[in-house]
């Protein structure tokens, strides 16, 4: 039997920094055969780069929550 993989719905979110920029956050189950196995999570830093301008920053978060159960 084959193996489904599937996302669930995204979540968004957003973090408000002192100065009041907003940069967004996204979450998101990741499903093995309608099990939940794991979640990503995209996201947005504020930073300043060398020569001293805002650049932007992504970052990218994977889980796995332990072996996959019944996957090949």
């Amino acid at each position: 039997m084959a193996d489904i993989w599937t996302f669930g719905p995204a979540k968004d979110d957003k973090q408000t920094y002192s100065d009041g920029t907003q940069v967004p956050h996204r979450e998101q189950a990741v499903f093995l055969n309608d099990v939940e196995v794991g979640e990503l999570e995209v996201h947005m830093h504020k930073r300043k780069g060398r020569d001293g301008r805002v650049d932007v920053s992504f970052g990218i978060t994977t889980i796995v929550y332990g072996p996959v159960p019944g996957g090949d």
